[in-house]
């Protein structure tokens, strides 16, 4: 029998591992003078990055007796490098045998580990048993309890809070001025009602966050205490031109719609705006979070989750995280192939904030790492031609372009495929309803692409002028992920009382507005699995079908009923008929800490297409 290997083999073998498939973290094995104040503490592993919190890994060949409470001793402590406090530990039990191995890097690429991760707050993750995966799934576990929940907390609070002082300028205007608060709800798309000017001071805030952190990148991008600093005799012109800059290099799905609604301004109400959300910018960027990839999605749906700040269902970051994994994973993709990868294309035709398509993203770039690659590398094609978002909310889409653009916003790229849909009635008497006109084309003209430089002029107004071609052809799509709208014009109760048709009761649209989109529907929706009691998220399940490619893989979150009501059978149907390797992952949940949280539940359904799709006439 081979000898027995010591543990420091193992940790060495594992951290090789680790190094290779996380190559933007630093990672320390055995190594001594890494924690403040204990100079002669040992880790077994200690991961670190920027942007991140540390983590460390106490391993343990079986029975691991002592794995546990060396992971619970570690929290808490405060490492040298950044003295950033260890957060997150990870509890980790070699396999039986694993130590008597001829070559323990050999074994260590196939072994199955054991492990469970402690947090500071106390908690164990899972509650009692161990989790089991690959080194690969080790390093997707480190990577994602390295998020500094702390600092995204914190951050979170200081930006809530400099937004609730800053719309109170908003909310004065709304009483004396009221044709500015119109103007900035016409722009964003929204009822001019206070969550919107809500929305509107947090995408101001949001470009200030990422105006500071621009500042230290580019040379030409003068920080906010000289744009909009106490001394500064016109903040809203220096700040204006200071943005001008900074769409010159580009940015555009940032900074265009923030920059039409500070120009809708008068300069003293401007001002105090700037001022206020000045200070809140600089805390957070103290706070040092605004450089973790997923940060700014993080901060953002905090707010949006709570409706005041906008009047819909947004997915929650832990139900895009849990979805985008599922559906990632079902790819066929060379992951350390950046051309590959560049070739990919994925759609989320109802994107909201960008949450689905921001975990995606963030999938896809954790792939790409572990197999040694930068993920860097992948962002201009990402945002150019990978990812394709689209919503009726210029907001929602402002908010998806900062959170992909923060990813590496230190990368620029030039136009991307995010874009404001047409919704509603338009100037020449028409009706839009949105992403749904494309069941009928593979191309559709919007009013414009929120990214794009050329044909956005820049004054508020001037961009609706220009034409854009939104091209998402059929059967063009790798992977398509959604979380549709799941209304439906029945149950006609409460607020919806003498609503038309409440699938397009949205932007105070009027009862001959509604009716007239919904009369647009039902001519397109000949052929299809659309169903009127299913409501429109059974149009969108269409639409994600005819745009999935042979051998791509569909995501959508959709209402509990779509297994077994009546008016989903069509869609049951396409699935039994044209995917394999179906699953239905069935979630009721409630509370806001839930992987899910709806008023009814929410079903995941994660298919894999198989066969060119004989769609009907």
């Amino acid at each position: 029998m081979p000898s027995r290997q010591a543990e420091q083999n193992a940790n060495n073998a594992l951290g090789a591992l680790l190094d290779r498939m996380l190559p933007t973290c630093t990672i320390r094995v055995e190594n001594t003078r890494v924690i403040v104040g204990q100079s002669g503490l040992q880790l077994d592993i200690l991961i670190t990055a920027p942007d991140r919190a540390p983590v460390v890994i106490e391993a343990e060949f079986m029975p691991a007796v002592n794995a546990e409470q060396e992971a619970l001793d570690r929290l808490g402590l405060e490492v040298e490098d950044g003295r950033r406090p260890i957060e997150a530990a990870i509890a980790l039990r070699y396999p039986a045998g694993l130590e008597f191995s001829d070559s323990m890097n050999e074994a260590m690429h196939g072994a199955l580990l054991e492990y469970a991760v402690f947090h500071e707050d106390g908690t164990r993750f899972p509650e009692s048993g161990w989790l089991e995966g690959s080194p690969e799934d080790l390093a997707e576990l480190a990577r994602l309890v390295s998020v500094a929940q702390e600092a995204v907390n914190s951050a979170a609070d200081a930006l809530q809070n400099g937004i609730d002082r800053a719309v109170e300028a908003l909310d004065d205007m709304a009483m004396l001025r009221p044709a500015i608060t119109r103007a900035i709800a016409d722009l964003l798309g929204m009822s001019d009602v206070r969550q919107t000017r809500r929305m509107a001071c947090a995408i101001i805030a949001n470009v200030m966050v990422f105006h500071e952190q621009l500042s230290g990148m580019h040379d030409e991008v003068r920080p906010l205490r000289l744009v909009c600093g106490d001394g500064v005799a016109n903040p809203q012109e220096a700040t204006l031109d200071a943005w001008a800059v900074i769409l010159g290099i580009n940015y555009w799905p940032i900074f265009a719609i923030a920059k039409d609604v500070l120009e809708q301004l008068p300069s003293g109400d401007a001002a105090r705006i700037l001022r206020t959300l000045r200070h809140t910018a600089q805390r957070i960027d103290a706070a040092g979070v605004t450089n973790a990839h997923d940060l700014t999605g993080r901060i953002f749906q905090r707010l949006i989750a709570d409706r005041k700040y906008l009047a819909t269902f947004y997915t929650l970051p832990a139900s895009a995280a849990l979805l985008a994994r599922l559906a990632v994973a079902k790819m066929d993709v060379d992951w350390s192939d950046a051309d590959a990868i560049a070739n990919l294309r994925i759609g989320d035709f109802a994107c909201g904030t960008g949450a689905l398509l921001s975990a995606v993203y963030d999938q896809v770039a954790a792939r790409h790492e572990r197999t040694g690659g930068d993920s860097a590398d992948l962002h201009t094609a990402m945002m150019e031609e990978v990812l394709y978002g689209c919503d009726v909310m210029p907001s929602a889409i402002h908010i998806t372009g900062s959170t992909l653009s923060g990813m590496h916003p230190n990368v620029g790229f030039g136009q991307s495929r995010l874009y404001t849909m047409p919704y509603g009635r338009q100037e020449d008497g028409s009706v839009a309803i949105g992403s749904l006109a494309l069941l009928q084309s593979s191309e559709l003209m919007t009013l414009f692409n929120m990214s794009d430089p050329v044909l956005r002029t820049g004054s508020a107004g001037e961009e609706t002028a220009a034409q854009v071609l939104v091209e998402a052809p059929d059967e063009g799509f790798d992977l398509v992920i959604m979380n549709p709208p799941f209304t439906r014009n029945t149950g006609q109760e409460g607020v919806h009382v003498g609503t038309a048709n409440r699938a397009f009761a949205a932007f105070n649209a009027s009862d001959a507005d509604q009716r007239d989109m919904g009369r647009r529907l039902t001519v397109l929706k000949k052929g299809t699995i659309y169903h009127g009691n299913a409501g429109i998220a059974s149009a969108f399940a269409e639409l994600a079908h005819r745009k999935l490619r042979d051998g791509g893989v569909l995501a959508l979150v959709l209402p509990l009923t779509a297994t077994v009501g009546s008016s989903w059978q069509n869609f049951r149907q396409m699935l039994s008929e044209n995917y394999l390797d179906l699953t239905v992952l069935s979630i009721v949940a409630s509370g806001k800490d839930s992987a899910f949280s709806s008023d009814t539940g929410v079903s995941v359904l994660k298919v894999n297409r198989f066969d060119v799709l004989g769609h009907s006439a």
